[in-house]
């Protein structure tokens, strides 16, 4: 499994703009084959950075989609950015699953 992180900043006066595009974006990823999931994350402490985190069930077909024309529309929303965005892709080749059990305190 690969782990893709792609992390990214608006121009303020361009975040609708912008997430519109990304929007797009993730859907397109969400329909192509070998994608697990996807999910667009705003941070907190800056409603302009973004990271778009995707699962892939190889680097070959997370490869293929950076590389493909649907990820295209990304790089053509550079004048929107603040920053150069950055792709993290991170192999993972065990995944443990827990979930956190136990009461809430009230």
């Amino acid at each position: 499994m690969l782990l893709a992180s792609l992390t990214f900043r608006v121009q303020p006066f361009k975040r609708a703009e912008a997430l519109s595009s990304v929007d797009a974006l993730v859907h397109r990823m969400r329909g192509t084959s070998g994608c697990l999931r996807s999910r667009m994350l705003v941070d907190t402490e800056d409603v302009n950075s973004f990271m778009v985190a995707s699962e892939w069930t190889d680097p070959a077909t997370a490869d293929a989609f950076f590389a493909s024309c649907d990820f295209r529309v990304f790089r053509g929303i550079r004048i929107l950015l603040r920053d150069q965005p950055l792709i993290v892709l991170d192999d993972i080749r065990t995944r443990t699953t827990r979930l956190l059990r136990g009461e809430v305190s009230r």
